[in-house]
């Protein structure tokens, strides 16, 4: 019986060439969306972050007969470029996220902590460098503010020498939840810029009305000039150049799409805010708070609201 041969029909040059095509069509159109897919996974975790660090924040102020922690203060003996700060503070509460190391001792023998893992990283950080949330000073007050970031020679509540001992000045008063007004609309803390080249956003989030409303540039709603959401390895900039960087490290950072940023709020409930949305104004403003050793009239910035300002026209209340 004579053999059988079986013939086979390989693929032609051309149809390898349409079936690759389509392939890299396919990739073209689902890459993007696995990337979309991973950016908002990474935008839910860090709400998931802030809406855990705002929940401490209430119960701290639950056993402190209301009162919210403050954003920082200087602690004799800790190193004075990473003061005792409000994420420190809330580590009780939440049990995460908090190490400790010698090297912020200033005899670098005693192991102090230090709020940078877990949910005080945001999942889109460069690097996941520290101080990634920054906090509404009109809430948390901060005594780097009046102390060591206090260039302007107001003494009026600079209350700890260059160490951290006392001066007998008295502190700017903690804040308690019932003096706000507007407790479900008024900042507690948010996405704020990171200085790669350091390794950290800003102890202190700007929270006077001068660089949200872009320096002299004055932007109507004070909602932060464009260029100045970045994270960078260059340096700071306090020129008020709107086409530099600007203070970027100590203002919100928009990162999510939209863009969009993530806040929790002082009633601690979370959500994105996008950009161009989030206003001084409306947003960080309490009357009365002290937050401006600059401001000649008053602490908290109420000037912005005068008629040709950047607040006119919106309520102070």
């Amino acid at each position: 019986m004579p053999s059988q041969i079986i013939k086979t029909r390989a693929f032609t040059l051309i149809e390898l060439l349409v079936v690759i095509a389509i392939i890299a069509i396919l990739a073209a159109i689902l890459f993007p969306v696995f990337a979309q897919a991973k950016l908002a996974a990474k935008k839910t975790a860090d709400l998931s972050n802030l809406k855990q660090i705002g929940l401490s924040a209430l119960m701290y102020s639950t056993d402190n007969q209301d009162y919210f922690p403050r954003n920082d203060y200087l602690i004799p003996g800790r190193q004075t470029w990473a003061p005792f700060s409000y994420r420190e503070a809330l580590a009780p509460y939440e049990k995460n996220g908090i190490d400790s190391y010698t090297w912020l001792s200033t005899s670098g023998s005693v192991a102090l902590p230090l709020a940078d893992a877990g949910i005080w990283q945001s999942p889109d950080v460069p690097d996941n460098d520290h101080y990634d949330y920054g906090a509404n000073e009109f809430v948390f007050p901060s005594g780097a503010t009046w102390n060591q970031f206090n260039y302007s020679g107001n003494p009026a509540y600079k209350d700890q020498d260059s160490v951290g001992n006392p001066t007998g000045v008295a502190p700017v008063p903690s804040v308690s939840q019932s003096q706000l007004p507007r407790v479900a609309s008024t900042l507690m803390i948010v996405n704020q810029g990171v200085d790669t080249n350091y390794g950290d956003g800003n102890i202190v989030l700007q929270s006077g009305v001068y660089w949200w409303q872009g320096g002299g540039a004055v932007i109507s709603g004070a909602t932060i000039p464009p260029n100045w959401d970045a994270d960078s390895g260059v340096h700071d900039s306090y020129s008020g150049d709107l086409n530099g960087l600007g203070p970027y490290s100590s203002l919100p950072r928009f990162r999510w799409a939209g863009p969009s940023t993530n806040v929790v709020w002082s009633d601690g409930h979370a959500k994105s805010v996008h950009k161009g949305a989030l206003s001084w104004c409306m947003y960080m403003y309490v009357q009365g708070g002290i937050v401006d050793p600059y401001s000649s009239t008053a602490y908290d910035d109420s000037w912005a609201f005068q008629p040709g300002a950047a607040c006119a026209g919106y309520s102070q209340n």
